[in-house]
């Protein structure tokens, strides 16, 4: 029988804090909590999460038009030296909800630095304004404008990933596999942090009710927002853990934490890889959380992880 590590203690008091604050603010019950109070007490929540310093990284602000005409903001990272780096599209989390290009700032600048990559930080358009395919539609434009930059940022064609943590990831993962199965570009990497990868509740993870940051009730809230209609979560581009034939897909870094009710999910994922021969170096850490990379300047153990994350990414994508 495994043995169960309990949750990190400076998570644990994090967690704590921060759900003091929200019964002070009276945070409404999920059934009544509308997008845009999500997204204000989002930003409460943030200020408990400090940032780790990170020097030696050069930060560019830009946007590109999409195929709706809306212009989506990016962030560049971009590390000292004289390349040619590997480049890395960065989705963040939120649930496709909330989180912007500042949530995912102290992750993408500390992946910058010390896995000598530029990070293309990408502000996707959010819902229920912009329900399912809009984000994903950013995300395959997002790539695709970054692989037309690349001789500017002194980035490396043949090194071009996509990664995301949480819906980032989902959405770095569908990348993946709409490019796999066009001519135009080739993404050689992905890099899978937490990711959701199926619209399923019923798995081990799901069955847990861990009750750290992200719960059951939570996720489904989320897609309740993304999608239409639940007919969309069978879909490959919503639930990449549905596809039939995983060949070819690129090579993955996937982490997963313990008390996460994606945890399952990523699991099968990455066994789904490797039966198929994709090559996948998997990460699991058995104190932490969901979404326990932004916690990096709190949480010593969080750091520790991300840190042995990126020396991981770095092997792979200099490698």
């Amino acid at each position: 029988m495994k043995e169960t590590i309990a949750v990190d203690p400076q998570v644990t008091q994090l967690l704590k804090t921060i759900g003091g604050k929200m019964v002070e603010l009276e945070h409404p019950p999920l059934d009544d909590l509308t997008p845009e109070q999500s997204r204000e007490y989002y930003q409460v929540a943030r200020g408990y999460f400090k940032e780790l310093p990170v020097e030696g990284v050069t930060v560019e602000e830009s946007y590109f038009q999409g195929r709706d005409g809306d212009d989506i903001p990016v962030r560049i990272y971009r590390p000292e030296g004289t390349g040619p780096f590997p480049v890395l599209v960065y989705f963040h989390g939120g649930g496709w909800v909330f989180g912007d290009l500042d949530s995912s700032g102290n992750v993408c600048r500390y992946l910058s630095r010390y896995a000598e990559t530029i990070i293309v930080s990408v502000g996707y358009r959010l819902a229920p304004e912009h329900k399912y395919p809009a984000a994903f539609h950013d995300a395959i434009d997002a790539v695709r404008w970054t692989s037309c930059q690349l001789n500017k940022w002194k980035g490396d064609a043949e090194r071009l990933a996509v990664g995301g943590e949480s819906s980032g990831g989902n959405l770095a993962a569908a990348a993946s596999i709409y490019f796999r199965d066009t001519e135009d570009l080739d993404i050689s990497f992905q890099f899978l942090v937490t990711p959701v990868l199926d619209y399923y509740f019923d798995t081990l993870s799901y069955q847990a009710n861990y009750r750290y940051n992200l719960t059951n009730e939570k996720m489904k809230w989320f897609f309740g927002h993304y999608l239409n209609e639940p007919a969309e979560g069978g879909e490959v581009y919503v639930s990449p853990l549905r596809m039939q034939n995983m060949e070819k897909l690129p090579q993955t870094l996937l982490v997963t934490a313990e008390y996460d009710p994606l945890r399952e999910e990523g699991f099968s994922y990455a066994k789904r890889l490797e039966e198929s021969g994709v090559p996948v170096d998997s990460l699991h850490y058995d104190d932490l959380v969901h979404s326990f990379i932004n916690m990096i300047g709190v949480v010593d153990r969080a750091h520790e992880a991300l840190e042995e994350t990126t020396r991981k990414l770095k092997e792979i994508l200099h490698n």
